[in-house]
Protein backbone atom coordinates (compact mmCIF):
# COMPACT_ATOMS: atom_id res chain seq x y z
CA UNK A 1 0.00 0.00 0.00
CA UNK A 2 1.53 3.65 -1.08
CA UNK A 3 1.38 5.99 1.82
CA UNK A 4 -0.18 9.09 -0.12
CA UNK A 5 -2.63 9.26 -3.14
CA UNK A 6 -2.02 12.20 -5.09
CA UNK A 7 -5.30 13.08 -6.94
CA UNK A 8 -5.53 15.39 -9.67
CA UNK A 9 -8.60 15.96 -11.60
CA UNK A 10 -8.91 17.23 -15.69
CA UNK A 11 -11.14 18.89 -17.50
CA UNK A 12 -10.19 20.06 -20.77
CA UNK A 13 -7.47 22.53 -18.87
CA UNK A 14 -4.38 23.03 -20.37
CA UNK A 15 -2.26 23.14 -17.26
CA UNK A 16 -2.38 19.81 -16.74
CA UNK A 17 0.74 18.72 -17.61
CA UNK A 18 2.64 21.15 -16.16
CA UNK A 19 0.94 19.74 -12.60
CA UNK A 20 2.07 16.54 -13.63
CA UNK A 21 5.77 17.07 -14.41
CA UNK A 22 5.78 19.21 -11.14
CA UNK A 23 4.73 15.98 -9.23
CA UNK A 24 6.57 13.44 -10.72
CA UNK A 25 10.18 15.79 -10.63
CA UNK A 26 9.13 15.83 -6.76
CA UNK A 27 7.59 12.31 -6.34
CA UNK A 28 7.25 11.59 -2.29
CA UNK A 29 8.31 8.17 -1.77
CA UNK A 30 5.41 5.16 -1.58
CA UNK A 31 3.21 7.28 -3.68
CA UNK A 32 0.70 6.86 -6.46
CA UNK A 33 -0.85 9.36 -9.05
CA UNK A 34 -3.88 9.11 -10.10
CA UNK A 35 -5.71 11.38 -12.92
CA UNK A 36 -9.11 11.43 -13.15
CA UNK A 37 -10.46 12.78 -16.50
CA UNK A 38 -14.20 12.80 -18.45
CA UNK A 39 -12.80 11.70 -21.42
CA UNK A 40 -11.09 14.60 -22.65
CA UNK A 41 -7.50 13.54 -21.98
CA UNK A 42 -5.40 10.72 -24.14
CA UNK A 43 -1.99 10.31 -22.46
CA UNK A 44 -0.14 11.84 -24.90
CA UNK A 45 3.44 11.23 -23.38
CA UNK A 46 2.73 7.61 -22.77
CA UNK A 47 3.07 7.94 -18.92
CA UNK A 48 0.44 5.47 -18.02
CA UNK A 49 3.75 3.24 -16.48
CA UNK A 50 3.99 5.98 -13.59
CA UNK A 51 0.22 7.65 -13.25
CA UNK A 52 -3.11 6.00 -12.63
CA UNK A 53 -5.61 7.13 -15.14
CA UNK A 54 -9.47 6.97 -14.44
CA UNK A 55 -11.28 7.95 -16.63
CA UNK A 56 -14.97 9.08 -15.46
CA UNK A 57 -18.13 10.17 -17.78
CA UNK A 58 -18.06 13.06 -20.04
CA UNK A 59 -19.19 16.50 -18.61
CA UNK A 60 -18.11 15.29 -15.14
CA UNK A 61 -17.45 18.35 -12.87
CA UNK A 62 -14.18 18.91 -10.91
CA UNK A 63 -16.46 17.28 -7.86
CA UNK A 64 -17.10 14.80 -9.05
CA UNK A 65 -13.39 14.04 -10.36
CA UNK A 66 -11.97 14.38 -6.99
CA UNK A 67 -15.00 11.49 -5.40
CA UNK A 68 -13.76 9.26 -8.29
CA UNK A 69 -9.93 9.86 -7.25
CA UNK A 70 -11.12 9.22 -3.65
CA UNK A 71 -12.83 6.30 -4.30
CA UNK A 72 -9.90 4.42 -6.70
CA UNK A 73 -7.20 5.88 -4.01
CA UNK A 74 -5.52 3.08 -1.95
CA UNK A 75 -3.42 5.52 0.75
CA UNK A 76 -4.62 6.09 3.85
CA UNK A 77 -3.73 9.48 3.34
CA UNK A 78 -5.03 11.15 -0.18
CA UNK A 79 -3.84 15.03 -2.04
CA UNK A 80 -5.65 16.72 -3.94
CA UNK A 81 -3.82 19.37 -7.11
CA UNK A 82 -6.27 21.17 -9.43
CA UNK A 83 -5.05 21.41 -12.39
CA UNK A 84 -2.36 24.43 -12.59
CA UNK A 85 -0.86 23.69 -9.12
CA UNK A 86 2.95 23.17 -9.11
CA UNK A 87 4.72 21.35 -6.42
CA UNK A 88 8.52 21.60 -5.56
CA UNK A 89 11.16 19.76 -4.11
CA UNK A 90 10.30 17.85 -0.77
CA UNK A 91 6.52 19.23 -0.86
CA UNK A 92 4.77 16.66 0.49
CA UNK A 93 7.05 15.52 3.60
CA UNK A 94 6.22 17.66 6.32
CA UNK A 95 2.44 17.66 5.57
CA UNK A 96 2.60 13.55 5.86
CA UNK A 97 4.77 13.88 9.15
CA UNK A 98 1.42 15.53 10.64
CA UNK A 99 -0.50 12.63 10.15
CA UNK A 100 1.61 10.64 12.34
CA UNK A 101 -0.65 12.13 15.31
CA UNK A 102 -4.57 10.63 15.64
CA UNK A 103 -5.75 14.39 16.07
CA UNK A 104 -5.31 15.31 12.32
CA UNK A 105 -7.65 15.22 9.63
CA UNK A 106 -6.20 17.33 7.10
CA UNK A 107 -3.49 19.30 6.09
CA UNK A 108 -3.70 22.78 4.59
CA UNK A 109 -0.70 23.65 2.49
CA UNK A 110 0.26 27.18 1.31
CA UNK A 111 -0.86 27.98 -1.56
CA UNK A 112 0.38 31.19 -3.57
CA UNK A 113 -1.64 32.95 -6.23
CA UNK A 114 0.99 35.16 -7.66
CA UNK A 115 1.83 37.50 -4.98
CA UNK A 116 -1.07 36.23 -2.29
CA UNK A 117 -0.56 33.24 0.13
CA UNK A 118 -3.75 31.61 1.52
CA UNK A 119 -3.65 28.92 3.72
CA UNK A 120 -6.82 27.17 3.49
CA UNK A 121 -10.77 28.10 4.49
CA UNK A 122 -10.44 30.63 7.40
CA UNK A 123 -12.43 29.24 10.18
CA UNK A 124 -13.92 32.47 11.31
CA UNK A 125 -15.32 32.68 7.44
CA UNK A 126 -17.66 30.04 8.80
CA UNK A 127 -19.43 32.23 10.78
CA UNK A 128 -19.29 35.68 8.76
CA UNK A 129 -21.80 36.29 7.31
CA UNK A 130 -20.05 39.21 5.42
CA UNK A 131 -16.95 37.10 4.45
CA UNK A 132 -19.28 34.23 2.91
CA UNK A 133 -21.86 36.19 1.18
CA UNK A 134 -18.42 38.32 -0.45
CA UNK A 135 -16.53 34.99 -1.01
CA UNK A 136 -13.36 36.22 0.48
CA UNK A 137 -13.38 32.63 2.82
CA UNK A 138 -9.89 31.82 2.76
CA UNK A 139 -7.63 31.99 5.59
CA UNK A 140 -4.05 34.40 5.58
CA UNK A 141 -3.12 32.68 8.32
CA UNK A 142 -2.85 29.72 10.64
CA UNK A 143 -6.04 28.67 11.36
CA UNK A 144 -7.82 27.21 8.75
CA UNK A 145 -10.81 24.29 9.37
CA UNK A 146 -9.95 22.75 5.88
CA UNK A 147 -7.75 22.82 2.69
CA UNK A 148 -8.80 24.86 -0.26
CA UNK A 149 -10.04 22.52 -3.41
CA UNK A 150 -6.91 23.43 -5.13
CA UNK A 151 -4.51 21.71 -3.00
CA UNK A 152 -4.91 19.71 0.28
CA UNK A 153 -3.81 17.03 1.99
CA UNK A 154 -6.30 14.53 4.25
CA UNK A 155 -6.98 11.26 5.85
CA UNK A 156 -8.70 9.10 3.59
CA UNK A 157 -10.83 7.37 5.85
CA UNK A 158 -11.97 10.56 7.32
CA UNK A 159 -13.05 11.86 4.78
CA UNK A 160 -14.81 9.16 3.21
CA UNK A 161 -17.19 8.64 6.30
CA UNK A 162 -17.97 12.94 5.70
CA UNK A 163 -18.53 11.50 2.10
CA UNK A 164 -16.06 13.33 0.17
CA UNK A 165 -16.78 16.67 -1.10
CA UNK A 166 -20.61 17.51 -2.21
CA UNK A 167 -21.03 17.02 -5.58
CA UNK A 168 -24.31 19.09 -5.65
CA UNK A 169 -22.15 22.36 -5.49
CA UNK A 170 -19.75 23.70 -7.72
CA UNK A 171 -16.05 23.46 -7.45
CA UNK A 172 -16.40 27.49 -5.93
CA UNK A 173 -17.44 26.26 -2.82
CA UNK A 174 -17.46 22.55 -2.21
CA UNK A 175 -14.15 22.75 -0.25
CA UNK A 176 -16.03 25.30 1.87
CA UNK A 177 -19.18 23.01 2.70
CA UNK A 178 -16.44 20.51 3.63
CA UNK A 179 -14.76 23.28 6.19
CA UNK A 180 -18.40 23.19 7.87
CA UNK A 181 -18.44 19.74 7.69
CA UNK A 182 -15.21 19.26 9.50
CA UNK A 183 -15.60 22.14 11.98
CA UNK A 184 -19.28 20.60 12.94
CA UNK A 185 -17.70 17.75 13.97
CA UNK A 186 -14.49 19.00 15.21
CA UNK A 187 -12.14 17.38 12.72
CA UNK A 188 -8.84 18.81 12.85
CA UNK A 189 -7.09 20.73 9.81
CA UNK A 190 -3.21 22.33 10.69
CA UNK A 191 -1.84 24.39 8.14
CA UNK A 192 2.07 23.90 7.53
CA UNK A 193 3.25 26.94 6.46
CA UNK A 194 6.48 25.22 4.77
CA UNK A 195 4.41 23.20 2.11
CA UNK A 196 4.14 25.60 -0.30
CA UNK A 197 2.32 25.03 -3.90
CA UNK A 198 1.89 27.14 -6.61
CA UNK A 199 -0.70 28.27 -9.11
CA UNK A 200 -2.04 30.78 -11.51
CA UNK A 201 -5.23 32.50 -10.19
CA UNK A 202 -6.83 31.09 -13.21
CA UNK A 203 -6.58 27.44 -12.73
CA UNK A 204 -8.78 28.33 -9.28
CA UNK A 205 -12.27 27.65 -9.18
CA UNK A 206 -14.04 31.03 -8.85
CA UNK A 207 -16.38 32.17 -6.19
CA UNK A 208 -18.50 33.87 -8.82
CA UNK A 209 -22.12 34.87 -8.23
CA UNK A 210 -22.93 30.67 -8.47
CA UNK A 211 -20.86 29.81 -5.98
CA UNK A 212 -22.54 32.95 -3.72
CA UNK A 213 -25.94 31.59 -4.42
CA UNK A 214 -24.33 27.63 -3.05
CA UNK A 215 -22.72 29.55 -0.59
CA UNK A 216 -25.88 31.43 0.92
CA UNK A 217 -27.78 28.07 0.93
CA UNK A 218 -25.24 26.26 2.93
CA UNK A 219 -24.66 29.09 5.39
CA UNK A 220 -28.70 28.55 5.69
CA UNK A 221 -28.55 24.79 6.55
CA UNK A 222 -25.67 25.94 8.72
CA UNK A 223 -27.72 28.51 10.82
CA UNK A 224 -25.68 30.79 9.79
CA UNK A 225 -27.98 32.99 8.29
CA UNK A 226 -32.11 33.14 7.27
CA UNK A 227 -33.79 34.56 4.01
CA UNK A 228 -35.35 36.77 6.28
CA UNK A 229 -36.80 39.57 4.94
CA UNK A 230 -34.98 41.98 7.61
CA UNK A 231 -31.82 39.82 6.82
CA UNK A 232 -32.70 40.57 3.26
CA UNK A 233 -33.06 44.30 3.21
CA UNK A 234 -30.15 44.43 5.63
CA UNK A 235 -27.93 42.48 2.88
CA UNK A 236 -29.40 45.00 0.24
CA UNK A 237 -28.28 48.19 1.92
CA UNK A 238 -24.77 47.42 2.64
CA UNK A 239 -23.98 46.49 -0.97
CA UNK A 240 -25.58 49.47 -1.63
CA UNK A 241 -22.93 51.24 -0.04
CA UNK A 242 -19.94 48.98 -0.61
CA UNK A 243 -20.84 48.11 -4.53
CA UNK A 244 -20.98 44.32 -4.02
CA UNK A 245 -24.69 44.39 -5.74
CA UNK A 246 -24.58 41.54 -7.61
CA UNK A 247 -22.81 39.39 -4.68
CA UNK A 248 -25.98 40.76 -2.29
CA UNK A 249 -28.76 39.65 -4.75
CA UNK A 250 -27.17 36.19 -5.64
CA UNK A 251 -26.88 35.53 -1.59
CA UNK A 252 -30.30 36.81 -1.08
CA UNK A 253 -32.06 34.75 -3.90
CA UNK A 254 -29.00 31.43 -2.10
CA UNK A 255 -30.84 31.85 0.90
CA UNK A 256 -34.25 29.86 0.30
CA UNK A 257 -32.21 27.05 -2.31
CA UNK A 258 -33.98 24.25 -0.89
CA UNK A 259 -31.69 21.50 -2.91
CA UNK A 260 -28.56 22.74 -1.44
CA UNK A 261 -29.96 22.68 1.83
CA UNK A 262 -31.31 19.29 1.90
CA UNK A 263 -28.38 17.60 0.16
CA UNK A 264 -26.52 19.53 3.28
CA UNK A 265 -28.42 18.61 6.11
CA UNK A 266 -28.55 14.65 4.46
CA UNK A 267 -24.34 15.09 4.04
CA UNK A 268 -24.46 15.80 8.00
CA UNK A 269 -26.82 13.25 9.11
CA UNK A 270 -24.99 10.65 6.60
CA UNK A 271 -21.36 12.01 8.01
CA UNK A 272 -22.62 12.00 11.73
CA UNK A 273 -23.53 8.09 11.21
CA UNK A 274 -20.23 6.80 9.23
CA UNK A 275 -17.88 8.72 12.03
CA UNK A 276 -20.13 7.28 15.20
CA UNK A 277 -19.55 3.79 13.47
CA UNK A 278 -15.91 4.77 13.08
CA UNK A 279 -15.19 6.11 16.45
CA UNK A 280 -17.18 3.19 18.07
CA UNK A 281 -14.88 0.96 16.18
CA UNK A 282 -11.43 2.77 16.71
CA UNK A 283 -10.64 1.51 13.02
CA UNK A 284 -9.21 4.61 11.96
CA UNK A 285 -5.40 3.91 11.11
CA UNK A 286 -2.89 5.60 11.07
CA UNK A 287 0.28 5.30 8.90
CA UNK A 288 3.64 4.80 10.82
CA UNK A 289 6.95 5.78 9.18
CA UNK A 290 8.27 2.68 10.38
CA UNK A 291 6.18 0.84 8.15
CA UNK A 292 7.34 -0.75 4.84
CA UNK A 293 4.98 0.31 2.23
CA UNK A 294 4.89 -2.15 -1.14
CA UNK A 295 4.51 -0.18 -4.42
CA UNK A 296 0.63 -0.24 -5.61
CA UNK A 297 0.02 -2.46 -7.97
CA UNK A 298 -0.34 -1.17 -11.34
CA UNK A 299 -3.86 -0.66 -12.10
CA UNK A 300 -5.50 0.50 -15.69
CA UNK A 301 -8.42 2.61 -15.45
CA UNK A 302 -10.82 1.82 -18.34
Amino acid sequence: MPRLSIIIPHRNDQHLEETILSVLENRPRDCEIIVVHDGSYCDPYQLDDEVVYVQEEPNSTVVELLNAGLMAACSPVVCTLLDGVVVSANWAELALTRFARAEVAAVAPQLQLGRSVVSGIGASALHNVTKLRSGRVESKDSSAAAPTLAAGFYRRKLLLALGGWNDEVGAGCADVELAFLMSEFELNCECEPQVVVHAAAESIPSRNSKAIRELAGIAAANGIASASFSATISSVIIAAFTGTMSAALAWSSGLSNARVIREVTERRTYANKQLGALRAAASIRIYSESETAPAAAKRKAA
